[in-house]
């Protein structure tokens, strides 16, 4: 039967769970700025009641668990856009940073240089002799030349620094799995008695949201308490206590046979993740600009330099300085002297272009000139035509009479003449003279390799502005072939004969404007549906300090009552005992 006692009891247990409570309530406010704490209440039940003749008597109160306010399945929502948010940050980042080295709202971007070199040559037409003219030129030359490889140069650092960044990222994310793991362990064991581990949770939670940042993750809770987390298309990244101090991290970045660039590799089955896979986080990000703008961007350079060196050199070595040749040697390299023009293994830059067709060799010698017109097959190898030159021109290999055709290294071909002699050349229609870079004005065929030729650089005259007259004269003044040079500007050499080079650039400038501006739109979307769920999440989880204050005044009240109790029972176990005496 309830007695004093009873009331005593009653009154400590209320005493020891109002204080509980408040002591959440102070648990709460004390972290109510602590990114990703969860909200938490001490749950409170009844006691057993005691049964006596009269009735069931209440036995009080006492709490029974500490549990936090959470949504499980807007964590992982959470989770899944914090990694499409990072990712459509870090792209975004990234891209900018390839549209400010292109720079083509400035006046030093590659379509204003593109510009300038066709009006120097536009000009030379207009005073085909000044050497003034010529130099202004060369200078442009050396600025168009030069933006190119300073473009190719800060590709090469893009890269590297992706290289850098993807390392910090792969050691980041194994730290965190590690860290994940232990937390699998502290809270497995915690959880052991059946209470949940609340602050450990948190803390777990926000390690999975750290590493959603750095790439696409999934995650389910065992149950044991522990969580599984699985990065790109389902590879192990955590379970249970896996990775601890002694294991195998589960990723790793470095070198990869049949790969030119260092690889993200999921280490449990030696597996390479690219960005087909990873396709979340900082990491999807740089993955994917490495494998896919980076490479888009280095191709549309080269090919646009590349059909520029091309398209000049094989018109300018049409024509003719205002000095000939005494000494040339082709700039481009054959793999060896019998490789054929036409085989698919010549590694010449452009074997492709020689065709069935001819040249002229035109040769001065004191007042005098003649013309030798050379045989050229596609099908020819560099000996071949070696062989060919000189069977035409000078069988008996004797310099002083006529020009000698010879091999250097046997890979590139030789052309001189001594005693006086001089030559140059026309009418080339089979294309072997430029791609084997003789009379021609560009050196290189990518954008990171494009110069000015060595024999230009080295004498102005060399510039081919006029063409020989079919009597192989040279009229003075000409500048047929500076005209049709300048003319190349407005051909559709680019986009498979549909653009030309300033077409080009501009289109692949806006694309790649069109991007920036699309990755922008995907970002403010992903930070707005990140906010909404933050927001939700916060309804759920977030301290609320006015509700907090209203909590701790009752809990403070309750706690008072009960200590009144508590003195009302020890005023009438007195009184009880004055009875007694």
């Amino acid at each position: 039967m309830p007695s004093i006692y009873t009331m005593m009891d009653i009154s400590r247990w209320a005493l020891e769970a109002s204080q509980r409570q408040l002591s959440t309530v102070s648990h709460n406010v004390a972290n109510v700025n602590t990114e990703g704490y969860s909200r938490q209440e001490t749950v409170q039940t009844t006691r057993n009641p005691e049964y006596t003749a009269n009735g069931w008597y209440g036995r009080g109160v006492k709490t029974s668990s500490v549990i936090q306010h959470v949504d499980k399945l807007l964590q992982e929502r959470i989770t899944d856009k914090l990694s499409t948010k990072e990712y459509s940050d870090k792209r975004l980042s990234q891209l900018k940073r390839l549209e400010t080295l292109m720079n083509e709202t400035g006046d030093t971007g590659l379509g204003e240089q593109i510009t300038a070199f066709f009006k120097a040559w536009q000009d030379l037409s207009n005073n085909p002799e000044s050497s003034a003219v010529r130099q202004v030129l060369k200078e442009t030359t050396d600025n168009l030349t030069t933006r190119f490889q300073t473009i190719m140069r800060d590709i090469t650092q893009v890269k590297r620094d992706y290289d850098t960044y993807m390392d910090g990222a792969v050691t980041e994310i194994n730290g965190i799995c590690q860290r994940i793991a232990q937390l699998n362990d502290q809270i497995s064991l915690a959880e052991a008695g059946g209470q949940p581990a609340n602050d450990l949770r948190d803390q777990r939670i926000n390690q999975v949201n750290d590493l959603s940042k750095l790439m696409n993750i999934q995650w389910f809770e065992t149950a044991d308490g522990t969580i599984t987390v699985l990065g790109g298309e389902g590879k192990t990244l955590v379970q249970a206590s896996y990775p601890g101090d002694n294991d195998t991290p589960p990723l790793s970045y470095g070198p990869v046979s049949g790969y030119s660039d260092n690889q993200v590799v999921w280490q449990n089955l030696g597996l390479v993740m690219t960005s087909d896979e990873v396709t979340g986080g900082s990491l999807g990000a740089w993955l994917e600009m490495r494998e896919v703008e980076v490479p888009l961007m280095e191709n549309f350079l080269n090919d646009l330099a590349k059909q520029m060196v091309w398209q000049v050199n094989s018109q300018h070595s049409q024509g003719v300085g205002l000095s000939k040749f005494t000494d040339v040697t082709g700039s481009y390299l054959s793999p060896d002297e019998t490789t054929d023009f036409n085989d698919s293994s010549n590694t010449l830059a452009f074997a492709d272009k020689i065709e069935d067709g001819s040249f002229d060799l035109w040769v001065y010698e004191s007042g005098t000139r003649r013309k030798y017109t050379i045989t050229v097959n596609a099908s020819d190898d560099l000996e071949t035509l070696k062989d060919r030159i000189n069977s035409t021109v000078n069988p008996s290999l004797n310099a002083s009479e006529n020009p000698v055709a010879t091999l250097v290294d046997d890979k590139q071909l030789r052309i001189h003449a001594t005693g006086g002699i001089e030559f140059a050349f026309a009418n080339d229609t089979s294309n072997v003279l430029a791609a084997l870079g003789i009379n021609t004005y560009f050196d290189g065929y990518t954008a990171g390799t494009i110069t000015l030729n060595s024999v230009v650089e080295g004498d102005e005259r060399y510039i081919a502005a006029g063409r020989l007259l079919t009597d192989g004269e040279h009229a003075s003044g000409d500048n047929k072939n500076a005209l049709d040079i300048a003319d190349i500007k407005d051909q559709d050499t680019m986009t498979n004969q549909t653009e030309t080079f300033n077409e080009a650039v501009v289109s692949w400038a806006s694309t790649l404007g069109t991007k920036v501006s699309a990755t922008n739109d995907s970002y403010d979307f992903s930070e707005k549906s990140y906010n909404e769920l933050q927001n939700l999440r916060d309804n759920v989880s977030a301290v609320n300090l006015d509700e907090e204050m209203v909590k701790m005044i009752k809990f403070q009240r309750s706690y008072q009552m009960a200590a009144k109790v508590v003195t009302t029972a020890d005023t009438l176990l007195a009184t009880l005992i004055e009875l007694k005496r």
